[in-house]
């Protein structure tokens, strides 16, 4: 299931009428995206780095995964794991040196790891728009950050893959490029639909401010 609104291709302006004809197409596009309410949860703004901002560039919102993520994030592993405590007497037959609980015990070692491995990226990740960009931050030792500018934005398109969808979550797809390809997107996020309708609304009003001649 997807949801998507086209928004219009970006390029310097040259005429004030190409400028209002884009604008007035953003327009009719975001009139089909339901307004956001303040449901959504919102992150420690004072967490992100101040020095990602420029001299006049405001935070609109900072976001973080909802917690599903620690499970989406490690859920090859903990199959992993399940099979191989199913299998735990079986690896103990094959493996002399090791007796049945000592096998059990090393797979739920490696799943408690996984799992603090899973709860530092969500700690470290947030979603970020501000007046003028959109912004993915994630990295537990080092920040690695996705950034583009609100009017660089071609589309954007809120999928819902299956787990995601029995946990009532979405991820946020941005397209960049020409060729329609997804360039970055914010996942596992409480409310999409609402978050969606906030990032169409900043982007309009980029383009608003965009100069024209």
């Amino acid at each position: 299931m997807t949801a998507t609104a086209a928004l219009p291709t970006h390029h310097s302006n040259t005429t004030a009428t190409a400028g209002a004809a884009r604008r007035g197409s953003f327009h009719r596009a975001a009139a089909t995206v339901r307004a956001p309410h303040e449901a959504i949860p919102r992150a420690d703004v004072a967490m992100i780095p101040q020095t990602l901002l420029g001299g006049d560039e405001s935070i609109l919102f900072a976001i973080k995964p909802s917690l599903w993520f620690v499970f989406f994030d490690s859920a090859v592993w903990l199959v992993g794991c399940l099979v191989a405590i199913l299998c735990g007497s079986w690896i103990a037959r094959v493996t002399p040196s090791m007796t049945e609980p000592q096998v059990m015990s090393a797979v739920l070692t490696v799943a408690g790891i996984r799992v603090g491995i899973a709860l530092l990226r969500w700690v470290s990740r947030f979603y970020v728009l501000t007046n003028r960009r959109m912004m993915r931050i994630r990295g537990v030792f080092k920040a690695d950050v996705f950034e583009c500018p609100l009017v660089n934005i071609r589309n954007t398109v809120v999928t819902h893959g299956f787990p995601e969808a029995l946990a009532n979550l979405g991820t946020l797809h941005f397209i960049i490029s020409e060729s329609g390809e997804f360039r970055a997107a914010w996942r596992n996020l409480p409310h999409p639909h609402d978050v969606h309708a906030e990032v169409r609304k900043a982007i309009r009003r980029a383009i608003d401010c965009q100069p024209h001649l």
